[in-house]
C-alpha cells in the first residue's frame, strides 16, 4: 500500500511493524465525478492480493460489514478503549494441494524461468511462490 498510494502518505513504522499516517484518499471518496466503484481509496484499488477492503461498517448491510461479520473482523488493541473505524480480518486459511492445470503459469512463462539457477530463474520462482500464496 506504501507503493500504490499517489500522495506518499502511507509510510512503514519499523518499530511498531505497521504502516502510519494515511487519509483514505479522503479526496476520492468524496468525489462525485468519480464512479462509485472508483470511491475507494488507492491501497484498496491497487492491491492485486485483494487484502484490503474498503466501505461503510455502519451499514450491516454492505459488503464489508457482511465480510467482517463472516470471516470474524476484529479490532485492534481493543483494551486501548478506543472505538477504531478500522476492522481487521485474521488469516484466510492457506491452501494446499496442487494447482488446477488452469492455475499453472503459461509455457512461454515457464521457458523463461528455465531452471537453470539463473537470476531470472531465481526471481520467477521467487514471484511464483509470492502470487500463489
Amino acid at each position: 500500500c506504501s507503493w500504490a498510494c499517489p500522495y506518499g502518505a502511507r509510510e512503514y513504522d519499523p518499530s511498531h511493524g505497521v504502516m502510519k499516517k494515511c487519509t483514505l484518499c479522503v479526496d476520492r471518496i468524496y468525489n462525485e465525478h468519480l464512479e462509485p466503484e472508483d470511491r475507494q481509496p488507492a491501497c484498496v484499488r491497487a492491491c492485486p492480493a485483494g487484502a484490503r477492503h474498503y466501505g461503510d461498517l455502519g451499514d450491516p448491510d454492505s459488503a464489508v460489514s457482511k465480510l467482517v461479520a463472516v470471516r470474524s473482523g476484529y479490532d485492534l488493541l481493543p483494551q486501548s478503549g478506543y472505538k477504531p473505524v478500522n476492522k481487521y480480518l485474521p488469516p484466510r486459511p492457506r491452501r494446499t494441494g496442487t494447482q488446477p492445470e488452469a492455475a499453472k503459469a503459461p509455457k512461454a512463462l515457464e521457458a523463461l524461468g528455465a531452471g537453470d539457477g539463473s537470476l531470472t530463474d531465481q526471481f520467477f520462482k521467487w514471484a511464483d511462490k509470492v502470487l500463489t500464496r
